[in-house]
């Protein structure tokens, strides 16, 4: 019997009692328990006799304490309430489906709350779904299209899971950017804001750098772009009967040109509507702005007060000094030779 239970410890039980049995098996230093005789009248496979000075040996009841305290010794065994095995009220279990259909009450009383088959149903798959739901039985005889239609489509959106938003995929990916404080920060915004101020700190940078400019030479370039539109129109080849190309050159002044004095009338030319300018000799500035056309030959620019002359003039008066001493010295130094 005690080999059985040590098979059985072994092979199909675990837990304290198992490692109890086993232990006490194991252990040679124990007592091993004797089997209580059936036979009240014989103590130790001797028989007893009523008789208490035969043999010397004594009967049972006189005994019986001393063989309790010595021969009926055994082991605590340890976690007595941990129990490996549940014990259920039905030890059938249902292979596959029955043949006629119960309530999710009465399988649940039929299996037993510790039974295999409930643990089964109740415990979700190792990945964290949920088992598979039955397949649905499928009903034989004649069906309409509109009934097959149905069952294809309920099919396919089994099979195919429902689509996702569009804009959830592209919301789960994004990261969120927080400052020191916690809050979070809008990169977009903040990379549209920074290029805004970038194309505004170009836009007056390149303002700043027309403005420097002389208005004298923005209007003379622009002129000129107009010309070189008007010239791409144009024909290529030119040719001594162009008469735009001649007039422009009959309109042309020399100062060199020998038979300029011969001629009695002036050239016409085309005439423009312009506005009217300064004849004569203007006064010199830095930018070479040209006077009013009503302009008296009065030089009214901001002067010092202990000085007669403007800023420009005693410019212009500096710089032709410097250039005349240069000459002079430059008459000096070649005297000699």
């Amino acid at each position: 019997m005690s080999n059985l239970r040590a098979y059985l410890a072994a092979n199909y039980m675990s837990g304290p009692k198992a490692d109890a049995i086993l232990a006490r098996e194991n252990d040679p230093t124990l007592k091993k328990k004797r089997k209580k005789p059936k036979n009240e009248d014989y103590v130790g496979g001797v028989a007893a006799k009523d008789d208490t000075g035969a043999g010397g040996l004594k009967m049972r009841d006189e005994d019986e304490w001393k063989l309790r305290g010595v021969e009926d010794v055994d082991l605590e065994v340890l976690g007595r309430d941990l129990t490996t095995f549940k014990k259920s009220k039905n030890a059938w279990a249902t292979v596959g489906s029955s043949a006629l259909p119960l309530s999710s009450s009465v399988k649940t009383e039929e299996a037993g709350p510790s039974s295999p088959l409930a643990d089964v149903k109740a415990e979700p798959d190792a990945d964290g779904e949920v088992a598979a739901p039955p397949t649905k039985k499928r009903r034989g005889g004649l069906k309409t299209a509109a009934q097959l239609r149905a069952e294809v489509e309920a099919a396919k959106a089994a099979k195919s899971p429902s689509p996702e938003p569009p804009g959830e995929e592209e919301n789960r990916n994004k990261t969120v950017h927080r400052d020191a404080s916690g809050r979070i920060v809008d990169v977009e915004k903040l990379k549209a804001e920074e290029r805004e101020r970038e194309e505004e700190e170009k836009r007056k940078e390149k303002e700043r750098e027309e403005w420097s400019k002389g208005i004298v030479q923005r209007r003379q370039r622009e002129e000129r772009v107009r010309e070189e539109r008007d010239m791409a129109d144009r024909d290529v080849g030119r040719h001594a009967g162009d008469a735009a190309m001649n007039r422009e050159l009959m309109e042309v002044e020399r100062w060199n040109d020998p038979a300029a004095s011969f001629l009695t009338s002036k050239k016409k030319t085309k005439s423009r509507r312009r506005r009217p300018t300064y004849q004569g000799a203007p006064f010199p500035n830095r930018f070479g702005i040209l006077p009013g056309f009503r302009w008296d030959g009065v030089d009214r620019s901001a002067k010092d007060p202990d000085r007669k002359l403007s800023f420009e003039a005693r410019f212009f008066q500096a710089q032709n000094s410097r250039a005349r001493k240069e000459l002079a010295d430059q008459q000096f130094s070649m005297e000699d030779m």
